[in-house]
């Protein structure tokens, strides 16, 4: 027996199937997009940069609220229960059995009665020769950690679609307020056509085009009450909440003059959960799959039954202890294919997550370069339309006061204002969309902040469970 189990632990050390080791690629040392002007580092908790108490408060209410997280911190849940039925494999199954039973024969003097008790305690083991097991075991636990990985980039995601949605009714009204501020000077406006035209000095289409232009101004009113409406009750659903129980007081968009240090590729291994799930994910295929090759080969089990029985008979009593020793060997021949058929499967999933890596690791980069490329030219485009408002602004002054003086009509006026508004709206786009460009480079960026945020909320969730369960 001595020499069978050291033979069986030199063949597990000799184990030919272990799962190959994955390293992560080779990544480009830098980014295509080279950064220029004042180059800031990002705050851990990026949305703090922006400065608003509201929206600082809003993501607290989030990472407690959000019912989608909810529902991944129990999804995490299952993963943990899965990955401790798969390490129960490793420990010996031990078992409590009893029976009572009562017979009756016929024998040669008569009907015989036996009553027979038994209890007993049986044992069972199964020798991990081919660290089957251990893979498997090994293949939940990377799953359980791409599960926390994938909740991580669930928050960071949520995150951003808050900040999104937030500074999406910031800027409604900030164009509502543009639209009242012009909505007063358009109706002062119209009321000194108006008395011109008492006067004589305007002509009666003067005063339908002031009119005309006030209307125009006012019609684009409700489309920007709906749009803020609707992010308004994005943000109640992202907490929560029923529509219309969050309201945005802010109404001026936050100035951008700077520029996210966004490190080295390299930094994104570490700081992109989806990145960091798929790599997982890739790893517990690959144990998989070794666990599927070692399915093909012998398995060894040990069981042990310690107990006692006994039997009462009309002739006397017999009762004792029994016991019984079994080392048992399997090899499997004839499965109709099951077995390879099975690696077969697991082969082709572990060709998929690879592909999936690829993907993923591609569509960070792809995400990180786009937002460079979109930021620059939103500053760009910021300083082209400064410059085009400070012209308008000066030509807007001087049709003013030619149109007092006289020296020409009310539409040259009206023209000259209605370029200016349609200026200032652009800039409030265009900052509007600097903020969601940084939004997007933010949560492309990743971070690491997001696991102090789950592990709270685990905590949380786990003394609610155990309340209930009290």
């Amino acid at each position: 027996m001595k020499f069978l189990l050291l033979f069986l632990l030199l063949l597990a050390a000799c184990n030919p199937l272990r799962p190959s080791q994955l390293e992560p690629p080779e990544l480009p040392q830098s980014y295509a997009t080279e950064q220029a002007g004042p180059i800031v580092q990002l705050s851990e908790h990026w949305w703090e940069d922006f400065n608003d108490p509201q929206l600082n408060q809003l993501q607290q209410q989030l990472f407690s609220n959000n019912l989608n997280l909810l529902q991944a911190l129990y999804r995490l849940q299952q993963l943990e229960a899965l990955q401790k039925i798969s390490g129960a494999s490793h420990s010996p199954q031990l078992n409590l059995n009893g029976s009572l039973s009562r017979d009756q024969s016929p024998a040669i003097t008569g009907e015989t009665t036996a009553t027979t008790t038994r209890f007993s305690i049986a044992a069972g083991y199964e020798i991990d020769l081919w660290n089957k097991l251990r893979d498997k075991n090994k293949a939940a636990e990377l799953r359980l950690r791409a599960g926390e990985s994938d909740v991580q980039a669930l928050l960071l995601s949520l995150s951003a679609q808050l900040t999104e949605q937030y500074f999406v009714a910031v800027g409604q009204r900030a164009h509502l307020q543009l639209l009242k501020q012009q909505t007063s000077r358009k109706a002062d406006f119209l009321q000194t056509v108006t008395e011109r035209y008492r006067a004589g000095l305007s002509t009666a289409t003067e005063v339908y085009q002031a009119q005309q232009n006030l209307a125009i101004i006012e019609t684009q009113i409700p489309g920007y009450q709906t749009a803020l409406a609707q992010a308004e009750n994005g943000i109640a659903l992202l907490l929560g909440q029923l529509p219309r129980t969050t309201l945005i007081t802010r109404d001026e968009l936050p100035q951008l003059n700077n520029v996210v240090d966004i490190g080295l590729p390299a930094d994104l291994l570490a700081r992109r959960p989806d990145v960091a799930a798929a790599f997982l994910q890739l790893q517990a295929a690959d144990h998989e799959l070794a666990a599927a090759l070692a399915e093909k080969l012998p398995a060894i089990n040990i069981s042990a039954t310690l107990g006692r029985s006994a039997t009462r008979l009309a002739a006397g009593d017999i009762e004792g202890t029994f016991w019984n020793l079994l080392l048992g060997v399997t090899q499997p021949l004839i499965d109709g294919g099951r077995r390879q058929a099975e690696t077969e499967r697991q082969q082709a999933i572990r060709a998929e997550k690879l592909a999936a890596y690829q993907q993923t690791l591609l569509t960070a980069f792809q995400e990180v370069e786009t937002s460079l490329v979109a930021e620059s030219n939103s500053i760009e485009t910021a300083t082209r339309l400064e410059r085009q408002r400070q012209i308008n602004q000066k030509s807007l002054q001087l049709t003013q006061n030619n149109y007092l003086y006289g020296l020409t009509d009310s539409r040259d006026l009206l023209l000259s204002q209605m370029a200016q508004l349609d200026i200032l709206s652009q800039q409030l786009s265009n900052q509007r969309q600097q903020i969601s460009q940084r939004i997007t480079l933010a949560r492309a960026l990743g971070g690491s902040w997001m696991k102090e945020k789950i592990e709270k909320q685990q905590q949380t969730l786990k003394q609610e469970q155990d309340g209930t369960n009290d």
